[in-house]
């Protein structure tokens, strides 16, 4: 035994074995390949979550969402309040706008409810979102031809934009831009005006988190006056993030509700490394929560495409971990395959050095006598 434990038994691959593992290594590199491109494609495909890119190329904003309850009664002064607040914050920070025409953040609101609308043709109650501020900035909806988009600088508020499938429900038709369409029901109802048909966003996740469903959007006075809704429900800006978080901060610490009544979310960080590896860390978790908070469609497709990623992003570094060790059993192995060592290189450079010193003496000499 003690003759066998002084002399240890070598384990050398056979040359078909370690092909074997280089071929597997290969594969494993490819695979993540592909996970890294469909992860790159899966985070592209997410406009709403891509506003602070489309507002400043030079990656000086953060895209802050907050998502409140409906004991928070969110109201339009609420939102006002705020942003007078966050503009006196960001002068005290020296933080203004780079000339006097020029915005500072863009923001928009919104409050889901449902309202009743008829063309004459037929009527239907769907769902709605009463939307104000720069509300298609943050979501470019695809919109059919001759449509258009309205937003709160629009001198009537009367507009309003059908998803295709209220607009065949209602009309038959898509090309129904600048057609009458009744708001609300009995003899309160308004006559409003066709801005524009969207496309419904497809895909499984879109569909699983209600964007399919029949959709009108409208301004938020609109669904308040002829509607029925529970409040502002979302609340999003874009706006200066000189260091990272500092967005983020600004929001939670300004916005003036407590835990219980709002969720704050930096989408413009939601895909990063860090934080679908924290995503990752809240499996089996993350879909527990305690706050009464009803998410927008987009915001669950969002957080639907976040648990995905963060599974992909597991399997890519699986995949990775992998080929790296093999390169570093490989690199250990020529290591100890080497036919020279550390002490050899050491005399090298001693030799040399003596001889550099040797010859500098001797032209010394020289040039003495």
């Amino acid at each position: 035994m003690k003759k066998f434990m002084k002399h240890p038994v070598k384990i050398k691959w056979p040359a078909g074995r370690q092909r074997i593992f280089a071929i597997a290594g290969l594969v494993c590199l490819v695979l993540a390949g592909v996970l890294t491109l469909l992860s790159a494609r899966i985070r592209g495909g997410q406009l709403s979550q891509q506003m602070a890119g489309r507002w400043d190329s030079e990656g000086n904003s953060a895209h802050v969402s907050c998502f409140f309850s409906d004991s928070a009664e969110v109201v339009p002064d609420t939102i006002r309040a705020f942003e007078y607040t966050l503009r006196n914050k960001l002068k005290e920070a020296s933080i203004e706008a780079s000339s006097e025409h020029a915005r500072l953040w863009v923001g928009a609101y919104s409050a889901k409810g449902r309202i009743s609308l008829s063309s004459g043709l037929a009527s239907t109650e769907v769902g709605a979102y009463g939307v104000s501020g720069d509300y298609f900035m943050f979501h470019p909806l695809s919109l059919e031809p001759g449509g258009m988009y309205f937003n709160s600088d629009d001198t009537m508020q009367d507009k309003v934009i059908l998803d295709q499938n209220t607009a065949w429900q209602l009309y038959g038709s898509y090309d129904i831009a600048g057609q009458p369409i009744t708001i609300g029901a009995g003899p309160d109802a308004h006559i409003g005006i066709v801005a524009g048909v969207v496309e419904n966003e497809t895909g499984f996740m879109n569909e699983k988190a209600g964007a399919s469903a029949g959709t009108v959007y409208l301004s938020y006075e609109m669904l308040d006056t002829y509607g029925r809704h529970s409040g502002i429900n979302s609340y999003e800006i874009v706006m200066p993030n000189p260091v990272t978080g500092f967005a983020r901060t600004m929001v939670e610490e300004n916005i003036g509700f407590d835990e219980e009544q709002i969720q704050v979310v930096e989408n413009s960080r939601r895909f990063s490394f860090l934080n679908l590896l924290a995503v990752a860390g809240q499996f089996g978790t993350r879909s527990m929560n305690s706050k009464a908070i009803i998410y927008p469609y987009w915001e669950n497709a969002a957080r639907g495409w976040e648990d995905v990623l963060a599974v992909l992003l597991v399997l890519q570094l699986l995949l990775t971990a992998f080929p790296a060790v093999l390169v570093l059993i490989w690199l250990h192995r020529r290591f100890k395959a080497r036919t020279f060592h550390f002490s050899d290189v050491q005399n090298w450079i001693a030799d040399r050095r003596e001889a550099h010193w040797a010859r500098q003496a001797r032209k010394k000499h020289n040039t003495g006598l």
